[in-house]
């Protein structure tokens, strides 16, 4: 089922016991807002609480105040391989694929399975913090001396920096090196990156919208994507009144 607003992208769908099943919304403020805004898509998705079964996913991105801008929203029924695969072609449905765009998500198997279906091309990098994650529950031994290093492996900019660096994580643990080869340099290190990602190296802009729908997320479907909608209303006009009372070249972050 399609809902139709000016400019926006709405998409509904339900199974064969005619029940609700996916919906995603992409507004007409997201799809002009991103053409100003960093090619960095964070994609999340989030459980919503288990009277209302369900999985809360997000696309964002940064404008060049540094301030969130959703690009799109939505319900599936659970982070599997179909539901991820429908939302990607809704999303490039409304968005297409624009050069130097690349994704950034945490190392969910069925974001990665439905980004290189839908987005063969586009760069997609892992969220860093995730990424360590997985290499803490690994090597517990070697996380403590080997965090600070890796997370400025991460951030370096010069070869010979990050060469110096990953010298001093093979004489504490070769495996960790090992594995951070296996996931590919290009995954996580900017030095590497094929594209430039900037300074988002991490789904944290996610992760602070999940936060922000903490007690929307124990409502109704209906209720949930109206507080969702005006959660964003608000944002966006509050960052448009900043903008506007703007007399710098640089925002107030910078």
């Amino acid at each position: 089922m399609d809902m139709t607003y000016p400019g926006s992208h709405i998409r509904m769908v339900k199974s064969l016991q005619n029940e609700f099943k996916y919906v995603y919304i992409t507004l007409y403020a997201f799809i002009k807002g991103f053409d100003q805004c960093r090619l960095i898509v964070v994609v999340d998705g989030n459980n919503l609480k288990p009277y209302y079964t369900g999985t809360f996913v997000s696309a964002s991105t940064l404008d060049g105040a540094g301030h969130i801008l959703s690009l799109a929203y939505g319900v599936i029924d659970s982070e599997n391989d179909a539901a991820w695969t429908w939302f990607f072609e809704q999303f490039k449905e409304a968005y297409g694929e624009r050069e130097s765009m690349c994704i950034v998500s945490d190392r969910n198997e069925s974001i990665i399975k439905s980004v290189s279906r839908v987005y063969s091309t586009v760069p997609h990098f892992a969220c860093i913090w995730h990424l360590w994650n997985n290499v803490y529950k690994k090597f517990k031994r070697s996380h403590s001396k080997l965090s600070e290093i890796y997370f400025s492996m991460a951030k370096a900019y010069t070869q010979a920096e990050f060469d110096s660096l990953m010298e001093k994580v093979e004489k504490v643990d070769i495996r960790v090196k090992e594995d951070l080869e296996l996931d590919g340099y290009e995954k996580w290190a900017s030095l590497y990156a094929p594209v430039n990602r900037g300074w988002t190296m991490t789904s944290n802009i996610a992760e602070s919208i999940n936060a922000a729908l903490m007690s929307a997320r124990e409502l109704p479907i209906y209720d949930l994507l109206e507080e969702v909608r005006k959660m964003f209303g608000r944002l966006n006009c509050n960052n448009r009144k900043e903008d506007l009372q703007t007399y710098t070249t640089l925002g107030k972050k910078y």
